[in-house]
Formats: C-alpha cells, sequence, structure tokens
C-alpha cells in the first residue's frame, strides 16, 4: 500500500479546526495524515493538546522549528493570523514544501507579488473554497457552452452581522496594523474575501481563469469603534469591460446570506442563500454544500496536486491578484475609511455581546446588488462619494502606521512605497 503523505499545519484553532478535520479525513482515506503542528497558544488549550498528543502529532510553538525537524513533510498547511501569512509562505518556499495558504493570501499587493516571484514552481495553493462549489463549476460551464452569452455584469453582496465576540477572538481582528504588519481586517478582506474571489473567477470563461480589474471605485465605512472598517462597496471595471460591483458589512442586524448575480446578453445566473441555492433565466438547483464539505473537496484538490495527480494548484497565488487588487483598489480609492456618525448607528445586543447597525444599510446592499450603484449613490446620509483609481497606480502605495487611529473621520493616508 502506498504511504500516506505526511501533512504540517501552521495554527490549529480558529479556522484550522476545518483544517484538521479535512486531514482527519484524508488519514481515512489513506491519502495523507498530520504528523505535525505549530502553534504558540497551544499551551493554552491543553485539552485540544492531549488530543493531538494522543494521536501521536508532533506538536511545535514555533513553526520555523517544525519546518527545520520535520523534513519528511510532504506540505504544509498556513491557517495562522493573517499578518504572518507572508513570511510563513516564503518559509515553506524555502523549506522546498508545496503549501496550501489559507484565504486571504496577504493584505496587499506588494505582498502577493513578492511571493509570486518567490513561488516559481507555483507550489502554494490558495484556500479559497468558494471555487471547488458544485454552483461554482456549473457557471463556469454555462458560460464555456455560451448560454449567457457576453458577460455584462457581476454584482454580489452579503449581510453576516458580527457583534462583540467576533471581534475579541484575537487581537489582530479589526486591525488595520498588527506588530507592525499590516492586516487590513474587514468583510471584503477576511470573511467575505471568497465571495470578491469569486468574482474574479466568474467574471471569465476560461475553466481555470481569473480577471483582474484595471479601474477601481470603492467606499469603506465603519460603525463600530474600532481600526478598521465592517462596511464596504466596491465598483470596477475588467479589461474586457465587464463590470463589477460588491457591497459586504457586519453592521446589520438582519442577516442577508450571500447572492452573486451575472448578467449576459443571452441571460442571467444568481447564486443566493450563502450558495445553497442557483437559479438562472432557464431553470435553477439547489445545493447543500457547507464550509467543511468545501474545505474537504479543497484539500482533496491540494493534495491530487501534492502528488502529482494534477499539474497545478487549483488557486496559485497569480490567480488571487485581481482580489487583491479589488481590494486594495478599494482602501486607495475610499481614502482611508469613513466613520459613520452617530446619528446613523444604533448599537444592538445579540447572543455574542454588542453590535452596530447602520441606518438602511441593509436595503442599500440589496440595492448595490440589484443596480450595480454605490452606497454614495444612494440616498443615504452617511454615504461618501470617492474617485476612481486605476489598477497601475496600487504599486505605488502602502498602508500608512497612521491607520491604526480608529477615532479619527480623516481618511488614513497612504504614502509611496
Amino acid at each position: 500500500m502506498k504511504t500516506p503523505l505526511s501533512l504540517g499545519l501552521i495554527g490549529v484553532g480558529g479556522f484550522g479546526l476545518f483544517h484538521r478535520n479535512a486531514m482527519a479525513l484524508l488519514r481515512q482515506e489513506g491519502r495523507a495524515r498530520l504528523t505535525a503542528v505549530a502553534d504558540p497558544t497551544l499551551d493554552r488549550h491543553l485539552q485540544l493538546k492531549q488530543d493531538l498528543l494522543a494521536q501521536g502529532i508532533r506538536i511545535y510553538a514555533d513553526y520555523r522549528l517544525m519546518l527545520e525537524s520535520e523534513p519528511g513533510l510532504a506540505a504544509v498547511t498556513i491557517a495562522a493570523p493573517i499578518p504572518f501569512h507572508e513570511e510563513m509562505a516564503h518559509a515553506c518556499l524555502q523549506f522546498g514544501h508545496k503549501a496550501y495558504l489559507e484565504k486571504p493570501p496577504v493584505p496587499l499587493i506588494q505582498q502577493l507579488d513578492r511571493l509570486i516571484a518567490a513561488d516559481g514552481q507555483e507550489r502554494i495553493h490558495v484556500g479559497f473554497q468558494l471555487v471547488v462549489s458544485g454552483w461554482a463549476a456549473q457557471i463556469k460551464q454555462w458560460m464555456a457552452e455560451g448560454r449567457l452569452g457576453d458577460i455584462l455584469s457581476v454584482r454580489a453582496g452579503a449581510c453576516w452581522p458580527r457583534t462583540d465576540a467576533y471581534y475579541a477572538r484575537a487581537p489582530w481582528v479589526g486591525r488595520m496594523i498588527y506588530q507592525g504588519r499590516p492586516v487590513f481586517d474587514g468583510p471584503a478582506s477576511n470573511a467575505l474575501s471568497h465571495l470578491i474571489h469569486s468574482v474574479m473567477y466568474l467574471s471569465n470563461a476560461r475553466e481555470f481563469g481569473f480577471d483582474e480589474p484595471f479601474e477601481i471605485q470603492g467606499e469603506l465605512y465603519r460603525a463600530r469603534p474600532m481600526e478598521s472598517y465592517d462596511t464596504a462597496c466596491v465598483r470596477g471595471i475588467f479589461r474586457t469591460g465587464v463590470e463589477f460591483t460588491v457591497a459586504v458589512t457586519h453592521a446589520t442586524e438582519r442577516e442577508l446570506p450571500f447572492q452573486l448575480r451575472i448578467n449576459g446578453t443571452k441571460g442571467w445566473v444568481q447564486v443566493s442563500r450563502d450558495g445553497r441555492r442557483l437559479e438562472s433565466s432557464w431553470g435553477g438547483r439547489d445545493f447543500t454544500e457547507e464550509t467543511d464539505s468545501l474545505v474537504n473537496l479543497s484539500y482533496r484538490r491540494f493534495v491530487d496536486f501534492v502528488e502529482g495527480r494534477s499539474i497545478r494548484p487549483l488557486t496559485r497565488l497569480v490567480d488571487t491578484r485581481g482580489y487583491v487588487l479589488a481590494t486594495n483598489g478599494l482602501l486607495i480609492s475610499s481614502g482611508g475609511i469613513h466613520e459613520i456618525e452617530p446619528q446613523w448607528v444604533r448599537r444592538y445586543e445579540g447572543p455574542g455581546g454588542a453590535g452596530y447597525v447602520v441606518t438602511d444599510l441593509y436595503e442599500a446592499v440589496v440595492e448595490t446588488i440589484d443596480t450595480g450603484r454605490l452606497f454614495s449613490e444612494m440616498s443615504l446620509g452617511w454615504g461618501k462619494s470617492t474617485g476612481t483609481v486605476l489598477v497601475e497606480e496600487l504599486q505605488g502605495c502602502v498602508l500608512h502606521e497612521t491607520a491604526k487611529v480608529h477615532s479619527s473621520r480623516e481618511p488614513a493616508p497612504l504614502t509611496p512605497a
């Protein structure tokens, strides 16, 4: 029998649970097994530590020590906090490992391009799990068959309410910079990043094609008193002329599961209910895929790549440039983060503590999905107009340290790289 691949995992808590469960399934299938983990916080989670040791999994507090001490690893998963993704990915490449990098890959386009340059052999797979969904595959097939005709627009949006518990789960959450590293945490650049990445994927009819925008206009807002943002809308144009718009927020009490709609010259297709329903101008069907099943499938595709059954990762680093460019362009176009004035914000108590609701925000997200309009183009008292930026200008901008100031109503400045 073939020996299962040995896998390493950096970061076992939080979303790391999905990765551990996926690896457990791969072990049952005889394809791969988790043999080593690295996490400096495991001493605070004694039961989890004991469970890992009972399975014969070796534990390290420092990921570098794990990489040095485990030469037999076939691949490493990085499920650590966002601000550490770049350095950990570089380290995996230096040790010659293939890597599964949890989404979002990195906050800034400069970081991403450095990783792309270092990953000349394309050994890194980025874990945007929606691209392995059944509905995404069906849409790609319909596009390839020409059933939509020429694509005119792609629109998406979601309201995922988040309360105090969400923001208290780790010290980097809701931050722009943490320990001197860029974070840019928020719905468009973390929790709903897969939705924006899917827009880049489903704007291109090629099987593995991803588009990159060349022009961006965006708006960032915060209702919650914090360093980063909790509400965003962005509009962009691809070089094909296709327009896309996305509106996402954590600052509503009412949930709107993500929706994505593609309009073409021959028809339309829409994904709704967080990917559980696919509708089109010629019919629809339901899907039962949950996050865990999509992560499991993403892992199987990654292991196919590690074993040599596929010649490339499903989502390479270069395939995430459109997503990173869109979010970076959003920040720069917005001029930083606009604080929503108190008269437009209501505080409520939820199961996880306090949450924040912005007046008419839920309806504004729905309108963006329906019409492609940005918040500033609606009759909202808190909307702030912004200008467009060209993607080629993003290479010369980085986050400034003053983004740490979370009470300022002035846009956080940007400085040349």
